[in-house]
């Protein structure tokens, strides 16, 4: 036991050592980029990747003007703050700095290309701490507002508005600096081409900046990512450890060498193109099929090699990714629900996986992901006092979070807590032994509580976005603090906890220090001083608790329950709430709908006041969505969705994850409520998602960048403001499922619902479309994986009559592996 304990713990070390190597690298290459930018004309690399060789000389980049024009045409007026006019909370927040913020329209584009300036662009998002920070310390900063405004064309984004335009910065971001985060602040050419960018950089003259001009790495980095700028010696423009001398150094590369700029700039877009690849290597069929006709489902075959192979292939992945001592994987540590629920979904699939698998391996993976939840359910991502999850972990073990909940990935993290409590119970056994009482169950009633409290869901019946990571301490503060809502000193847990007995237990049960519980290396600027993170490391063990204090069990739980509503009743109290994203993001609705159908459905019989309430929030989600988001396109006699409401309908108009993301959840709620309205609504959406965004194959059609005619789904539309907007499809799992996993599973669920051949022909060349890249890197696309496995095994029907409640129950409560689908008016086949 304790060589098996020793080896774990080697393990664990030899992994965190490979992690700081990696963090290492990645400062050491961003810092080594702006070095290699020109100091003077021709002179030294040129690239922001010198690993790019430079093209032909003289080539001529499209769109580029032939030579600078530094003449303002009078036309475009002087710059100002745009900000006001966006529909983007995020974006509006900005309204009020002295950046002279621009939109990302045609009107920009024309007039960077008429002015000769490179576009400044900033996407972020407004949860984000290190967003806010920026926004503080560089945006409302006079200098650096006034060198943006006079050197480039300021442009910023939404990411949750425009995820289109992340994605493909963040890919370049990640081949340029191996990470990526929030907030991306990027150079681009005047028509888009990438020039330079990273994530967060420290405002001139902050506490951040001389930390990093010091040597040190906590005052770079931000959003999801390692630091990537670290300092060198000496300060100054030179030591590129802030936004204003980075800013400057990429204007002076401009000015002295803009041929060359663009060059590397134009090649680098190209480099990109190979993210935009992804889905277009496979899926052309052998023979034509026309759209239109119907054809059986065995017309169109399995990729050749898709089996259930890769699931092996994977797992065995996986298992050499998984944490042994802390559980999950890598660092820092985000809950990635997509492999959670793919580990779980393993031991619900038919047999066959099993036989392919193992029934060590499908046992193991599951115990890896419960294993996983509970850490993450004890740790420091959860609010212990209030609900919901944090955004992810900067620490190993789980303890330390980056604030910011997000709505979505709670809703994700809904779904799979959910199905981890169902697969605790025997399938034969769980209409009768389904209990509150399981594990998880209370994780899932707590998250469902939390989206259907009025934080979440707006008076509409929409649900917000996010709450930020950010607020004051307490009313009347005029300075903002990361995790201020959360944490707590030992002094103010006693004295709001009350009795001293009480609150050592308590104080034990969370880890709640004297000197807090926050590692040093994880507060470089002194911020988080005696501060706490609660988490439970007692997890579920009161018994040893309350062996440690000589009191009764019954006693020990009582005096948690009775801190922790002390300790919210405080909080809600005493401290301002962190501010909310209000848009109601569709996507984000859809994942909303879909979890909280299935919970109403599974506690249905255990609490039906519960379980009321969370159906009618997700149906009233649905019918806001109806109501206010689904409109005319135009002239169209269809119907499109729009991207998100804040007082009013985006003018962004829906993206493919939107449109899938509803129709899952209305193919839930359907399931839940039997009412065929939402059926129909689904089945509307698909249409309209097909007709958009599918990549209908087609034989002896010439590929081009915007059709590969391979199948699947582009994440956008084909039109576009500039070419250098890449059509991406998403097949890998990243925080949130990719698109075309859950657009296959849609399609296989309405097709084997409605028997519409055509809906299944669909899905089997989604699936196919990503052939090549499933086979080299399976692990990377385990929610299309689950695909695979109903593309060789069928979808699983069940069969039942209206009036047979104990089988519909039964339905509800099977935990999800792949495609299942509900067929009503009908006795289950022998």
């Amino acid at each position: 036991m304790m060589s098996a304990q020793l080896q774990q713990q080697q393990q664990k070390q030899q992994q965190d050592q490979q992690q700081q190597q990696k963090q290492q690298k990645q400062q050491q290459h961003q810092q080594q980029l702006l070095q290699s930018l020109p100091s003077r004309t021709g002179s030294g690399p040129v690239s922001a990747n010198a690993s790019i060789a430079p093209g032909a000389p003289g080539l001529q980049i499209p769109g580029a003007p032939a030579t600078s024009n530094t003449q303002q045409p009078a036309s475009f007026g002087q710059l100002r703050n745009r900000a006001a006019e966006s529909q983007s909370p995020y974006v509006r927040v900005h309204a009020k700095t002295p950046v002279a913020w621009q939109l990302l329209n045609a009107d920009t584009l024309k007039r960077a290309q008429a002015e000769n300036k490179p576009i400044f662009m900033h996407i972020g998002f407004l949860a984000d701490h290190h967003c806010r920070l920026t926004t503080q310390d560089s945006f409302s900063n006079n200098a650096v507002a006034a060198f943006l405004n006079s050197s480039f064309i300021p442009v910023i984004i939404d990411r949750e508005e425009r995820p289109d335009l992340d994605t493909i910065y963040q890919n370049y971001s990640e081949a340029v600096n191996a990470t990526g985060g929030w907030p991306l602040n990027l150079f681009l050419t005047p028509d888009l081409y990438p020039i330079f960018g990273g994530t967060y950089w420290p405002g001139p003259g902050t506490e951040h900046s001389l930390v990093a001009a010091r040597g040190g790495a906590g005052g770079v980095g931000g959003g999801a990512a390692t630091p990537e700028a670290s300092s060198i010696n000496g300060g100054g423009e030179e030591s590129y450890n802030d936004f204003l001398a980075i800013a400057k150094k990429i204007h002076k590369f401009w000015v002295e060498q803009e041929e060359r700029c663009r060059r590397e700039a134009f090649e680098m877009l190209h480099k990109l193109q190979d993210f935009a690849q992804e889905g277009t290597f496979s899926g052309t069929p052998a023979e034509p099929v026309p759209v239109v006709a119907p054809v059986a489902a065995a017309d169109v075959e399995a990729g050749a090699d898709l089996d259930l192979d890769q699931l092996d292939e994977a797992l065995d992945r996986i298992f050499k990714m998984f944490d042994p001592v802390d559980c999950g994987f890598g660092t820092p540590k985000f809950p990635n629900p997509a492999r959670l629920s793919f580990l779980l979904r393993l031991a619900q699939f038919p047999r066959e996986v099993r036989d392919v698998v193992g029934d060590k391996e499908v046992e193991n993976a599951a115990s890896m992901a419960r294993s996983t939840l509970r850490r993450i359910r004890d740790g420091g991502l959860r609010d212990h006092v209030g609900a919901g999850f944090m955004r992810f972990s900067v620490t190993s073990d789980w303890s330390m979070p980056h604030f910011e909940k997000m709505v979505g990935e709670n809703a994700l993290l809904l779904g799979v807590y959910l199905d981890a409590w169902l697969g605790r119970v025997p399938s034969s056994a769980a209409e009768t032994r389904l209990s509150l009482e399981d594990e998880f169950a209370d994780v899932v009633i707590d998250l469902a509580d939390y989206l259907t409290s009025p934080l979440i869901q707006s008076s509409g019946g929409g649900f917000v976005t996010s709450e930020a990571a950010d607020s004051f301490y307490r009313k009347g503060d005029r300075h903002m603090r990361e995790g201020a809502y959360y944490l707590w000193t030992r002094r103010e847990f006693d004295d709001v906890v009350g009795p001293a007995g009480s609150a050592e237990v308590a104080a034990a049960y969370w880890n709640v220090l004297e000197d807090g519980n926050i590692p040093r290396d994880q507060d470089p600027h002194d911020e988080f001083i005696n501060q706490n993170v609660l988490c439970s490391v007692w997890g579920r063990d009161i018994q040893a608790l309350s062996k440690q204090f000589g009191i009764p069990v019954k006693d020990v739980k009582k005096m948690i329950a009775k801190a922790r509503q002390r300790l919210r009743a405080h909080r809600e109290q005493e401290r301002p709430r962190p501010a909310r994203d209000e848009k109601v993001v569709v996507g984000v609705n859809g994942m909303v709908i879909s979890a909280l159908a299935r919970t109403a459905a599974v506690v249905r019989d255990l609490d039906k006041t519960k379980s009321q309430r969370y159906l009618e929030a997700a149906q009233q989600a649905a019918a806001f969505i109806k109501e206010n988001l689904w409109v005319q396109d135009g002239t169209q006699s269809r119907k499109v969705l729009k991207r998100f409401w804040f007082n009013q309908p985006s003018d962004t108009r829906a993206f493919a994850d939107d449109y899938a993301f509803l129709i899952e959840g209305l193919l839930d709620l359907y399931e839940t409520t039997l009412e065929v309205k939402w059926l129909v609504w689904a089945k509307e959406l698909q249409d309209v998602q097909s007709e958009l965004f599918y990549d209908t194959p087609a034989v002896g059609s010439t590929p081009s960048l915007r059709h590969s005619y391979t199948g699947g789904f582009y994440s956008t539309e084909e039109a576009t403001l500039s070419h250098t907007i890449l059509r991406l499809k998403s097949g890998m799992d990243k925080s949130q499922p990719s698109t075309n996993a859950v657009s296959a599973s849609n399609l296989f669920r309405l097709g084997t619902i409605l028997d519409e051949k055509p809906l299944i022909r669909q899905a089997i060349e989604t699936i196919n479309a990503f052939e090549a890249e499933i086979l080299q890197y399976p692990w990377l696309f385990v929610s299309l994986l689950a695909g695979v496995v109903t593309l060789r095994l069928g979808v699983r029907e069940t069969h039942v009559k209206v009036e047979q409640t104990a089988s519909l129950r039964q339905y509800w409560k099977t935990p999800k592996a792949g495609a299942n689908a509900l067929l009503l008016g009908a006795d289950t086949p022998e």
